[in-house]
């Protein structure tokens, strides 16, 4: 199967000619390109006029989760399918901050796709970070530090961020789906691994962003603030990310375990992406 990598070390686009029998094998490459590469941009996929061939499709690489409270659910007949729009004249956006989804439960999903429906002409881009490069760029020293860690992420601090309580109280703007959410946002917390391993490739990984983590089991928030804030800083670097500029027909799958993702609000147009999560999963320590 041929691709295009879209950095010189983290993830891979393919166009969707190279898809044209999903069989058996074909659904096997692309879950080993998937592990190995944790970020899959795929081309032109004609998957607008039905939802269920793009539920076939992610399948592939897991068992799909149903749509949580942050977005629109597409239908009845497709739960597990959420639309994430946002229209002319909507100020804020979903997911404008650096960050992986769930990680306030023991099991946080282990995949997310997205599919473009309507698309600016112009803007709204999502921005990718591996949390494996980081992990690899650190020192010896460091890793062993990190590794011996535990991190507490929770939607109590979700709550506390000073955009996101501004975002509470507005008044006279269309209401997002992330304004929404977090006024029915119950208290989350769960205990992972600061430093993780892929079960697959048996590559680590750092699992923590500043979103959701607020800080390493055992110690107080001003023990933990000057570490976490270093490693946010770390893992969000330049050399660490890739930049998706969406097309209609363009499908995104990562892993969200191991990648970061920032969507970019520099548009005012109508945007709408479906999006599917699969495989539910505690994150594996990294010993």
């Amino acid at each position: 199967m041929n691709f295009n990598y879209l950095t010189g070390n983290f993830g891979i686009e393919i166009q969707a000619k190279e898809l044209a029998d999903v069989d058996q094998g074909t659904g096997l490459t692309l879950q080993n390109l998937w592990h190995e590469h944790e970020l899959l941009v795929i081309r032109d996929m004609d998957l607008d006029l039905d939802t269920q061939a793009f539920v076939n499709f992610c399948s592939l690489f897991g068992e799909l989760q149903k749509n949580y409270f942050f977005f629109q659910g597409h239908s009845e007949e497709y739960p597990q399918v959420a639309r994430i729009i946002k229209e002319i004249g909507e100020k804020k956006n979903t997911g404008g901050i650096w960050h992986h989804d769930q990680g306030y439960y023991s099991k946080p999903v282990k995949g997310i796709a997205l599919y473009g429906i309507d698309i600016p002409n112009r803007g709204g881009d999502t921005l990718f970070t591996s949390s494996t490069l980081a992990y690899e760029s650190l020192s010896t020293a460091m890793q062993q530090v990190v590794k011996s860690l535990n991190v507490i992420h929770t939607t109590e601090l979700m709550l506390k961020k000073q955009p996101l309580s501004k975002l509470m109280e507005s008044s006279g703007e269309s209401s997002s789906g992330i304004e929404r959410a977090l006024k029915l946002m119950p208290l989350e917390s769960a205990v992972h691994p600061a430093v993780c391993r892929n079960p697959v490739t048996g590559k680590p990984f750092l699992y923590l962003n500043r979103t959701t983590t607020s800080h390493f089991d055992g110690m107080t928030l001003d023990e933990s603030s000057g570490l976490l804030n270093y490693l946010f800083k770390h893992i969000e670097k330049p050399e660490f990310n890739c930049r998706v500029q969406w097309r209609p027909g363009t499908l995104v799958l990562w892993n969200n375990h191991q990648v970061l993702h920032y969507a970019v609000n520099d548009y005012n147009q109508r945007r709408e992406l479906h999006r599917v999560h699969f495989s539910a999963e505690r994150p594996i320590k990294y010993l």
